[in-house]
C-alpha cells in the first residue's frame, strides 16, 4: 500500500502572518512555507474603510498583508489572512488584556455573533486569488464566573472574540453555523483547491 499521498510545493509559499493558529493548520497539510508576519497597519485600514461591509474590509486587509509582503519576497506566492468577529455591527478585536476578555464574552454570552475569515494570494505584487467566507456562532448562556473560569484558563487575549474554539472555547458555545476553520481564522479548503488550480502546489 502506498502511503506517501501528499501536497507536494510547485513554487516557494509564504505565509504573511504570525498566528499561530494559521501556522497549525497550514503545517497540518504537509505543506511546506516560510513565515514572514506583515507590517500592515490594520487599524489605519479599518478606519479608512469604515462603511464597506465586513466581507470587504476583512478581504481588503488580506489582500493588503499579502500584497506589501509580496514586494518585499518576489519569488515566494504569498498568503495574506484575516479575521473579523462582529456582534451586532460592531468589531470585537483582540482583547489584549483579561478584562476586555471577560468583558468580550460578557457582550456575546447566550447571543449570536459572525466570525469573518478571507485569504488572499499574491505573487510580486499580482493578485493570484482570494476567497472570503463567514461562520455564525451561537453562544451558549453563561454565568460571570464561567466566563472568568475560561479567560483564567485558556487566555485567550489574541483572540478575536476572546475565545479559542480550537481548544476550551468550544465549550462555550451551543450552536455553529458555518466551517470550523473558518472560525479558528483560515478557510483551508479554498485555500488548498485555489492553490492547486494555479498550480502552487500538487496532489502526490
Amino acid at each position: 500500500m502506498n502511503n506517501k499521498f501528499s501536497i507536494k510545493n510547485n513554487y516557494p509559499v509564504l505565509l504573511a502572518s504570525k498566528s499561530a493558529m494559521r501556522r497549525k493548520m497550514l503545517k497540518s497539510t504537509g505543506l511546506k512555507f516560510k513565515i514572514v508576519p506583515s507590517r500592515v497597519d490594520e487599524k489605519e485600514i479599518k478606519a479608512k474603510y469604515t462603511k464597506k461591509s465586513f466581507n470587504f474590509l476583512a478581504t481588503k486587509l488580506a489582500n493588503e498583508k499579502a500584497k506589501t509582503t509580496s514586494k518585499l519576497h518576489k519569488d515566494f506566492y504569498v498568503i495574506g489572512a484575516d479575521q473579523i468577529c462582529v456582534y451586532k455591527n460592531i468589531i470585537l478585536s483582540k482583547p489584549i488584556t483579561k478584562k476586555k476578555a471577560i468583558k468580550q464574552l460578557a457582550i456575546l454570552n447566550g447571543s449570536e455573533h459572525r466570525q469573518i475569515s478571507a485569504f488572499s494570494i499574491y505573487l510580486n505584487d499580482k493578485l493570484i486569488g482570494n476567497y472570503c467566507d463567514t461562520a455564525i456562532l451561537k453562544m451558549r448562556k453563561l454565568t460571570l464566573k464561567n466566563i472568568q473560569d475560561y479567560v483564567n484558563c485558556e487566555e485567550p487575549l489574541q483572540s478575536c472574540g476572546a475565545y479559542k474554539y480550537e481548544s476550551k472555547g468550544m465549550l462555550l458555545f451551543a450552536n455553529i453555523d458555518g466551517c470550523i476553520d473558518t472560525v479558528k481564522g483560515l478557510p483551508l479548503l479554498p485555500l488548498l483547491e485555489l492553490m492547486h488550480k494555479n498550480r502552487i502546489i500538487k496532489y502526490a
